[in-house]
């Protein structure tokens, strides 16, 4: 009798037919939540509808009419400018807060608690509250500005300040989600390479510039990728906060396509511009991840 191996044939599934059993479960459920979706919203954007019922197949029509749209054009400039306007503004602010909070000073875990307070509030609380602090009327916010002798404005109500108001705000509710993740990698960084640095008499800014930031910057593209998505899809604090206007200024695309949804009941144009999104998400997506291997095999 020949002595086992411990080697068994390759099967259908092979030697490792027990773990893709186990991993069956998340995938057929990653598929019915994900992948269905998305391969509905496609079939969808095929067929012109009256509510939900498909009335006629046609084809690419949905696409050519949307690409031939002026608000199409003009949502996609205000999505790109809302998305990477707040990555400019919460990627620094966001190191810069989690290197302060990564210092040793007193109270420490209660500043902390605090900075998150912005990420653990819905989109809902977050609209609301800002659209109180900045309601021209009343709000407490714009009396500070008053004071300050700028005068009484409406930051949501004028074309020109609508959609930088709405960056602002979006920043304040979602920086905390890069402050953890940058937080938890300065944590990782080596206390010897710290305190090697310091005997090598290196300032401040040499110290971020060759070692924080380096050491940093995987992480920081995965917040980047995980921030581009959650903004180019976000629906819910534009809503509340400006509902598109004034005139349309702030209507970005993932607004767009819930409005074509829900209230005008294009449920096939809708899908299209879903489905658009979605083309957009991907490249991002693939663009992030590049970069992210390239900076892995330097």
């Amino acid at each position: 009798m020949e002595p086992s191996t411990g080697y068994t044939p390759r099967g259908f599934f092979g030697r490792h037919a027990q773990a893709y059993l186990f991993m069956l479960p998340a995938i057929l459920l990653a598929g019915a939540v994900s992948l269905y979706p998305i391969v509905y919203a496609f079939f969808l954007s095929l067929f012109r509808t009256r509510y939900l019922e498909r009335v006629a197949f046609i084809g690419l029509g949905n696409y050519r009419q949307l690409f031939a749209d002026p608000a199409f054009r003009q949502n996609l400039i205000y999505s790109l400018t809302y998305v990477f306007g707040s990555l400019i503004v919460v990627l620094p602010f966001s190191l810069g807060v989690a290197i302060l909070l990564n210092q040793r000073v007193r109270y420490r875990a209660v500043f902390r608690a605090l900075i998150i307070l912005p990420w653990v509030v819905s989109q809902t609380i977050i609209a609301l509250l800002w659209g109180w602090l900045l309601n021209p009327d009343f709000g407490p916010g714009i009396y500070a500005l008053e004071l300050l002798g700028v005068g009484k404005v409406g930051l949501f109500t004028d074309t020109r300040s609508a959609l930088p108001t709405l960056i602002g705000v979006n920043v304040w509710g979602s920086y905390p989600m890069a402050v953890i993740l940058l937080l938890a990698a300065l944590q990782t960084i080596p206390k010897e390479l710290k305190e090697a640095a310091r005997v090598d008499g290196t300032s401040r800014w040499q110290h971020f510039a060759h070692i924080t930031l380096p050491l940093v910057q995987p992480t920081l593209l995965v917040a980047t990728i995980m921030l581009t998505l959650l903004y180019f899809n976000m629906v819910t604090l534009v809503l509340i906060l400006t509902g598109g206007g004034p005139l349309g200024a702030t209507e970005v695309l993932s607004l767009r396509a819930f409005k074509e949804g829900f209230d005008f009941w294009h449920v096939g144009y809708a899908a299209t511009l879903g489905i658009v999104i979605f083309f957009f998400n991907v490249v991002f997506s693939l663009l992030y991840i590049r970069l992210l291997r390239q900076e892995g095999l330097q």
